[in-house]
């Protein structure tokens, strides 16, 4: 029977209102699985998928924000259409449902959120499905919703889980009586989720609030030599040690990463130490180093991470004075415990992040997510490639060789014009923004589609549902420049073979900080809350290890 004009509008007016809420909450992309999603909303005892509103397309990720790819339409579903028919059959209030992504730590918490709310909680074990229905065509799903109701002693679950099969993603539904319904809570449940995964593993730099109100009110005997002291965004500190020169000190902890070899460790260690000094418009000139190494250490890999600090300190032109190296059991690989670079510069010759004022432009080289993007794709190498090809995976992965802002900087200085530059590392080119523009008491304005977006940022950042703005971006140079010089900088670095371009302007009103991102949209400068490139690499760490 075809779904009437009114009914159909009716259907149709609930499951884009249920949309709306879904796509605005940022935090349900954690919950996004590969196969993407799909909210159903059936008419009144449906028969055929033909009855069922779905969305053509499903739900991705855009912009580190769900989105739904295309309209909903009736048909548009065939695995989530049964699903909800065969449900229906067994609770005629049962009409919408969503899938989302299904994993033990997930799963877990899911099933004490569900005791808590007093909610049904089922699984469908696809292994004891017999051979005889899974060879007959249509058997398949009319037997799952019976096991599942069985299992859960003739009633049907809120929430339950279809557990992984060969060619088989492992998904879970969230099933009730309309869209709207469905998408409050499954944008709680994401929102719930988040929080209490946030509460108990908070990873990276520590948080705004605790490093202002805490850290910076400890910071041991007032100096007056002290000119540039521990502040929010800047990457280094400079003491006046007479005669017109200041001294810029910067310190860095560095740890190794799965996949890349022990010379790329000592080149990360000097260059990401080097790039915090850099950024002061100041060229690196010393260095010390703290290497902790676990006792099981071999004297071959202890040589090549020397070797290697060694060779990149001569190709940057750094003197190593001084440090500390040892074997500790303190963890199962080697890593710095911090790296300390330092240079002595006139008075007035070195930039901050305090400097940026109203007129100058904005300039970002080479894009977001340098650095997550080059460290993700070793990672999930294995994954990409069977979904992308080999040799744009490759270019992903050789972006780690651009996790530096040395040449960046000073190639920029020789321009002239520069008022302050920050190297977009934790929280990303947001997060840097935000920095500059508190250090320097301004707001800014910025474009998103005035970025360069380099493709292997974009598949690996849209595959990993990673917002390449707010994730982790050492390599990723932030600059304010007189809008006299702009050009001159640009014309530089393109020479030095470092793309960049203008994104935005510094403004007077430093209550205006928002950045338009590229689907229109405009946001607030900010720190994100957890960058989301830790999430992604330590579970890519566990599925390696795994």
């Amino acid at each position: 029977m075809a779904v009437k004009k009114d009914e159909k509008s009716e259907l149709l007016a609930e499951v884009i209102l249920a949309l709306e809420k879904i796509e605005g909450c940022k935090e349900f992309i954690s919950l996004i699985p590969e196969v993407r999603v799909n909210l159903v909303y059936a008419r009144e005892n449906p028969k055929t998928p033909e009855d069922v509103l779905a969305i053509d397309g499903r739900i991705t990720v855009v912009n580190g924000m769900p989105y739904a790819s295309g309209r909903p339409k009736f048909g548009a579903s065939s695995h989530m259409a049964r699903l909800i028919i065969e449900l229906n059959k067994f609770d005629r209030s049962i009409r919408a449902g969503i899938n989302f992504a299904s994993n033990p730590p997930l799963m877990k918490w899911l099933k004490n959120y569900c005791e808590l709310k007093g909610w049904v909680f089922g699984v469908i074990d696809r292994e004891k499905e017999p051979v005889e229905v899974i060879e007959k065509e249509g058997a398949s799903m009319p037997w799952k919703i019976a096991h599942l109701v069985k299992s859960c002693r003739g009633k049907a679950p809120k929430i339950f889980y279809e557990t992984e099969a060969l060619g088989k993603e492992p998904l879970s539904m969230l099933v009730g009586k309309d869209p709207v319904e469905i998408a409050e809570q499954i944008c709680e449940i994401a929102r719930s989720y988040a929080q209490s995964f946030q509460s108990r593993h908070k990873i990276g730099k520590i948080d705004l609030e605790s490093f202002e109100q805490f850290i910076l009110k400890r910071l041991g005997k007032k100096d007056k030599n002290v000119l540039v002291p521990p502040l929010t965004g800047v990457d280094a500190t400079v003491i006046d040690i007479g005669d017109d020169k200041v001294l810029v000190v910067a310190e860095d902890p560095i740890f190794t990463i799965p996949g890349q070899s022990l010379e790329m460790f000592g080149w990360y260690t000097v260059n990401i130490g080097a790039s915090d000094v850099a950024v002061m418009g100041v060229k690196p000139k010393y260095m010390t180093y703290t290497l902790l190494m676990p006792p099981q250490t071999s004297d071959e890999d202890f040589r090549t991470i020397v070797n290697s600090i060694h060779k990149t300190a001569l190709e940057l032109e750094i003197t190593i004075v001084g440090g500390h190296t040892g074997y500790y059991p303190v963890g199962a690989v080697p890593l710095i415990g911090g790296i300390t670079v330092f240079s002595i510069a006139e008075k007035d010759k070195y930039v901050t992040p305090l400097g940026a004022k109203p007129g100058d432009d904005v300039l970002l080289t080479k894009g977001p997510a340098i650095e997550t993007v080059g460290i993700l794709s070793f990672l999930y190498e294995k994954m990409l490639k069977e979904k992308y090809p080999s040799h744009l995976v490759e270019k992903a992965k050789s972006l780690c060789k651009q996790m530096t802002v040395v040449e960046d900087c000073l190639t920029a200085m020789e321009a002239g014009g520069v008022t302050s530059m920050h190297d977009a590392t934790e929280g990303g080119v947001i997060g840097g923004l935000f920095e500059i523009a508190n250090a320097s008491k301004v707001g800014m304005e910025v474009d998103e589609k005035l970025f360069i977006y380099p493709e292997e940022v974009k598949f690996v950042c849209e595959e990993l549902k990673i917002d390449p703005i707010a994730a982790i971006a050492e390599g990723s140079l932030l600059l304010t420049v007189k809008p006299t010089h702009s050009g001159k900088v640009i014309k530089k670095l393109k020479e030095a073979g470092i793309k960049a371009s203008i994104i935005g302007k510094v403004l007077k009103d430093r209550k205006k900080r928002i950045m338009k991102r590229l689907d229109g949209k405009t946001v607030t400068l900010a720190i994100p809350e957890q960058d989301p490139f830790w999430p992604a690499f330590f579970k890519g760490l566990e599925q390696n290890q795994g």
